[in-house]
């Protein structure tokens, strides 16, 4: 995943967004019933290029241990890189990308935090709570220190590889469990989420050298 350099917000618009993550992360549930049946694990990643983002979008079905599903979608950013706010940017880019996808998922795995987030409303958070889905977030480094108050009881690390935290709808024994399942020894991401990210960045460099020609 690409990030372009950080934009301030201005106080009247920082005060709102505040006020929008405090309100997502009560919706938040912490639950592993809404599980029964997991066989679908969805990843989701965004690339960018300036003002153009890739989404990738992949499933891997536990059942037949493959991917079955992929898709792309090219989607113009017009909400700039404000750190702790990255939801706002990628959430309405990644949810129009899934609206064509339906129910072909049962869990998703976000590149991004979940509650290990300042205000418990990373990008796993936000995309689980709108959705209304079980959603895990994958994470290459922490949001501060491990020792954060957010990060103590919500971050794992998996394995030595990336770290982990709730999204919404599941707990972190059971995101363990799927992680476990979707990761193989000689990989550094889960499947659904490598493909993600492969594609994504795939198309992207496809797209931007369009633009860049014309």
């Amino acid at each position: 995943m690409i990030i372009v350099k950080e934009y301030r917000l201005d106080q009247h618009v920082y005060l709102r967004l505040l006020k929008a993550q405090e309100l997502i992360s009560r919706m938040v549930v912490v639950s592993d019933e809404f599980l029964e049946g997991v066989l679908k694990i969805g990843g989701v990643d965004a690339s960018y290029h300036e003002d153009l983002a890739a989404v990738g979008f992949s499933v891997y079905d536990l059942s037949r241990n493959e991917v079955t599903l992929i898709s792309v979608t090219i989607s113009s950013v017009k909400i700039p890189y404000v750190s702790t706010f990255f939801s706002f940017r990628e959430g309405p880019i990644v949810l129009k990308a899934l609206k064509k996808i339906g129910d072909e998922y049962d869990a998703l795995l976000v590149n991004g935090h979940g509650l290990a987030h300042p205000r418990k409303c990373g990008l796993a958070t936000y995309l689980g709570v709108v959705l209304k889905k079980p959603t895990i977030g994958v994470a290459n480094n922490p949001i501060g220190s491990m020792e954060e108050e957010y990060n103590v009881n919500n971050l794992r690390m998996f394995e030595g590889k990336y770290y982990y935290s709730v999204g919404n709808m599941i707990t972190l024994e059971k995101a363990y469990e799927i992680l476990k399942k979707t990761t193989p020894e000689d990989s550094k991401l889960p499947i659904p989420l490598k493909v993600a990210h492969r594609i994504s960045h795939k198309m992207l460099n496809k797209v931007s050298r369009v633009v860049e020609r014309v």
